[in-house]
């Protein structure tokens, strides 16, 4: 295996010759080409001299240190030249005379590398003395020309001067005090100098075609042919990565590189084909995947900061501000724009447009910037190498969201997807890097997730590793800017870090961090409610007051959980993920990264999905979970695989949940699982529904559930009501203490077996087993309205079950009914519809009942129009229109009062305008007969007509004002 060479970024002049044959990679073509102009150049005679040209980091210094090598190696070159290196600066030329002199001490150098240490050292005497005598001379004085031409002519070898910054050389030579005098004699004087047959060979090199260079007046106008070191295509950086690849770590390093295409186009993209940028680059990529990556990439900025510094500092003051805008002003990374207009910049940088495009030419000269002319609209800068653009960045803020955006950009240059990968799981290693390597790593790697949920996820772990650090956490504020974070994540970690830090006083009040996570992780907690927990318990003066009731909230939270089937570390650890803004169980997806990432949290979602604390509302949502458990938990248990389907068959997901009945029943045949089959087979086959329960309750035959239910299929589906009230008395006997028999047993009782005494004492008797449960009320309720008609006591049940449970619209609709059928109270029937619409807004009857109401109350108060807006709106949403036109509400509360009112006319006419009588023609029928007193005409209606519109007649006739029907609602 090859011995690694050495990489010289900035001084590849310190590289034996060896190394830097090893590690010149680019500019091979140009490099040839001068090498064959020099092989044909004459020892005597006129020569072309050339200059390179080209920005900084574009391989001139290392092209001339190459040139030098072949001089000194190749025989063809080395039998008649001699090349002559110069410092990369020449900090001490003043004038001519001092170029010649620094050309005279490169020919000692080159003397010593050539092993001719006498006359090397001759030379540096005469160096010495003459330069002495010299001393007096003009700044442009040619003694150290003449001593060079006679050396050199004494070995019989041309002097090959390669001299970088050639421009910087020439702006001395132009220096008359503070002003610069580019038709300066000196400048003729070189020029001079190097036209002679025996002149010296010159190679410069240069950023820029300086005004000395293009203008037609100046001394070297068409004097040096310019070589442009342009930025490498694609095919010269692949090969770049192949040589240097070959050179530092083999065939197998080269594969790596080659394995990716896209990777060795994007760092084209990011370098501009800078072979300096290149090269750092490469260092990269040889290291590899770990988590120090960030480290790297801020190692990488600071290697670049002397480069990209002085490139930036040798621009005029405006141009600096344009190139600032132009890496720092705000793009959309999903856009396919190039860059960023001149307008755009200006209102940036705050200068005007013009002033702006004229700075924008100079870096475009200066090989900055590029433009992009698109087919349409205006035309679009950026900065050429946009490694220079991310160091400009990274320097531009302190904020670590600034910062990550640069670092997300690199990221998604030099690693691929399983590579990232790779770095974000050497982020779980806190060993690894330090806390803030780690967080902007985790940061970075999010910003390239293509779900919302994952890069949240990902941001999530990033907040969790800075608030891991307490430095970190004191200064929090300072590191995250308002908006870096998604909003709920925002939130999470501003009170994790408020509460965080006033930890020590909490303590003393028995307060944790685990008291912290429980109620930051909470699920039933709203938001509004967290945040009011976290002001009062920050302020000293409610702390202690408010933790005693959120300890009683926080416990009841942890005895639901319990109820779900979660263990006391699987509520620590759901809520210690909550706080963290994971787990967010209503959009929860089982593609989420999350879930992917961490084995306890994948347990923890199975379990809640068998719980029903995940929601499932659509098909989709029902198949991926499905599919998702399939992979996941194959092996799990026949009990846990019914629960899965229990939860699917109650979000109205059938298909999915037959699919995890049958894979619960081949995990082995559960009482569970049988349950789950009846269940879905209730409706759709009530006999192998029957079949299946019997199969739970021989398999279990001391649980009450599967009796429960059976008695529910019997009464619903099948009919055979004894059989029903014995199984319901069987899960009594079994479970005394559930009150779902009782009220099965009470609904039986009353609907079907007319015993109402005794669903009255059954209904009773479920209200004393749970107090708190709003159900039985709400049946107490109907018994006692419909069947016993005690008025008062069935508004008490049901205004009891609106205190039990003031989220369940059903109660509220109720008691409309009950105030508006029976009770004649018919301003806060619609009041109780109201609150019922608003609790239900997906229930058309409840509309229905709510806009009948309304119509009715209209019109009493001689609101036609109000009453023809809802009547309408009636007409347009209610599901059986023919059914309830025909119901109490619509026919005697509506319909009779209006009749007894004296607004018969009137809602007549808004009938039959409205288009009722092709729904309700019989009622409209009526309704004209009573309203003029022609109860005989009914008798030439249509035979198919008559006996309906009579009897619709007769309720009409029936209501009074001040009496309502004693038909139930």
């Amino acid at each position: 295996m090859n011995e690694p060479t050495e990489l010289r970024f900035y001084n590849p002049g310190w590289l034996s010759d060896e190394a830097l044959i090893a590690s010149f990679t680019a500019r091979q073509a140009l490099f040839e080409f001068l090498r064959d102009e020099l092989r044909r150049a004459p020892r005597q005679g006129t020569v072309q001299h050339y200059l390179l040209v080209g920005v900084r980091g574009a391989g001139k210094t290392t092209l001339l240190q190459r040139l030098a090598v072949a001089i000194r190696q190749d025989t063809d070159l080395a039998d008649h030249l001699l090349g002559l290196s110069f410092p990369e600066e020449l900090y001490a030329i003043k004038g001519l005379a001092d170029f010649w002199w620094a050309a005279c001490e490169a020919l000692v150098d080159a003397l010593e590398r050539r092993g001719r240490r006498a006359e090397a050292d001759a030379l540096d005497a005469q160096i010495e003395g003459r330069r002495a005598q010299q001393r007096t001379a003009g700044l442009h004085d040619d003694s150290g020309l003449r001593l060079l031409k006679q050396v050199c002519d004494t070995l019989q070898l041309r002097p090959v001067l390669l001299l970088d910054n050639l421009d910087q050389l020439l702006e001395r030579l132009a220096k008359s005090g503070r002003k610069k005098d580019l038709l300066t004699p000196a400048y003729w004087a070189l020029r001079e100098a190097l036209s002679s047959a025996d002149a010296p060979l010159l190679i410069g090199a240069s950023v820029r075609l300086s005004e000395p260079f293009t203008d037609y007046d100046k001394a070297f106008y068409d004097f040096f042919v310019p070589q442009r070191l342009d930025r490498l295509s694609l095919d010269e950086v692949q090969a770049v990565f192949d040589r240097l690849a070959e050179g530092h770590g083999g065939a197998a390093l080269r594969e790596r590189i080659r394995a990716r295409p896209g990777r060795v186009r994007a760092l084209y993209e990011l370098t501009g084909g800078n072979p300096r940028a290149l090269g750092l680059l490469f260092e990269l990529l040889r290291q590899g995947t770990h988590a120090r990556a960030v480290d790297d990439f801020e190692r990488l900025m600071d290697q670049t900061t002397p480069y990209y510094k002085a490139r930036f500092e040798e621009l005029p003051e405006q141009a600096q501000l344009v190139m600032h805008a132009l890496a720092t002003a705000r793009r959309d990374r999903s856009a396919l724009d190039f860059g960023h207009t001149a307008a755009a910049l200006a209102e940036h940088c705050g200068l005007d447009t013009r002033t702006v495009s004229a700075q924008l030419d100079v870096l475009i000269n200066a090989g900055l910037v590029e433009k992009d002319s698109p087919a349409s609209g205006r035309m679009r800068y950026r900065i050429a190498e946009q490694l220079f653009r991310l160091w400009l960045q990274m320097r531009g803020s302190r904020r670590i969201r600034q910062q990550v955006i640069t670092l997300t950009e690199f990221i998604e240059a030099l690693y691929d997807s399983e590579e990232r990968e790779a770095l974000l799981r050497s982020t779980y290693d806190r060993l690894t890097a330090s806390h803030d390597s780690r967080a902007k790593l985790q940061w970075a790697l999010g910003e390239l997730q293509p779900s919302v949920a994952d890069r949240r996820c990902l941001q999530s772990y990033a907040t969790d590793t800075l608030l891991a650090s307490a430095e970190h956490r004191t200064r929090f504020d300072a590191i995250l800017a308002p908006g870096d974070l998604p909003v709920e994540l925002e939130w999470l970690a501003q009170a994790r870090q408020q509460l965080l830090a006033a930890l020590p006083r909490l303590q003393s009040l028995s307060f944790s961090e685990q008291h912290l996570e429980a109620l930051l992780g909470a699920l039933t907690l709203d938001e509004d409610s967290k945040r009011t927990h976290v002001a009062r318990l920050l302020d000293p003066a409610t702390a202690a007051e408010e933790l005693t009731r959120l300890k009683l909230q926080l416990g009841d939270e942890s005895q639901l959980l319990r109820d779900f089937g979660l263990s006391d570390s699987d509520i620590c650890f759901l809520h210690h993920e909550r706080s963290c803004g994971r787990l967010l169980l209503e959009s929860l997806s089982p593609d989420d990264r999350e879930l992917r990432d961490d084995a306890q949290r994948r347990e923890l979602a199975w379990t809640l999905l068998g719980a029903g604390g995940i929601p499932i509302a659509t098909a989709a949502q029902a198949e991926a979970w499905l599919a998702w458990s399939k992979e996941q938990f194959a092996d799990a248990s026949s009990e846990e695989w019914a629960a899965f389907a229990d939860r699917l068959r109650k979000a109205g997901q059938t298909a999915a949940a037959q699919a995890a009945v049958d894979t619960a029943l081949v995990r082995g045949e559960s009482a569970e699982a049988w349950f789950q089959q009846a269940a879905l087979l209730h409706d759709a086959d009530p006999a192998a529904a029957e079949v299946a329960f019997r199969k739970a309750i021989n398999l279990d035959p001391q649980d009450a559930w599967p009796w429960h239910n059976l008695g529910f299929l019997l009464a619903a589906r099948l009919q055979r009501y004894d059989e029903a009230e014995a199984a319901y008395r069987k899960a009594i006997d079994l479970d005394p203490r559930s009150a779902w028999p009782w009220v099965s047993l009470g609904i039986l009782l009353a609907d079907h077996l007319q015993r109402y005494d005794e669903a009255e004492a059954a209904y009773r008797k479920a209200i004393d087993l749970n107090p708190r449960s709003a159900w039985p009320w709400k049946d107490l309720g109907l018994l006692l309205s419909d069947h016993l008609q005690r008025y008062d006591e069935a508004e008490a049940a049901y205004r009891k079950a609106i205190d039990l449970d003031p989220q369940d619209a059903w109660p509220w609709n109720n008691l409309g009914n009950l105030l508006a059928a029976r009770l004649q109270r018919y301003d806060e029937a619609e009041t109780a519809f109201r609150k019922a619409a608003e609790l239900s807004p997906e229930s058309r009857n409840v509309r229905a009942a709510l806009l009948c109401l309304q119509a009715r109350n209209a019109l009493s108060a001689g609101d036609e129009c109000a009453a023809r807006q809802h009547l309408g709106a009636l007409l347009a949403d209610v599901p059986d229109v023919e059914a309830y036109l025909a119901s109490p509400l619509f026919v005697e509360i509506l319909t009779g009062h209006a009749l007894h009112s004296g607004r018969g006319p009137q809602l007549l006419a808004l009938l039959r305008e409205l288009g009722f009588e092709r729904y309700a023609a019989p009622l409209l029928l009526a309704l004209a007969a009573a309203v003029t007193d022609n109860a005989a005409g009914l008798e030439k209606v249509e035979p198919e007509l008559r006996s309906a519109a009579q009897t619709l007649f007769e309720r009409l006739q029936a209501v009074r004002p001040a009496d309502q029907p004693e038909g139930g609602a």
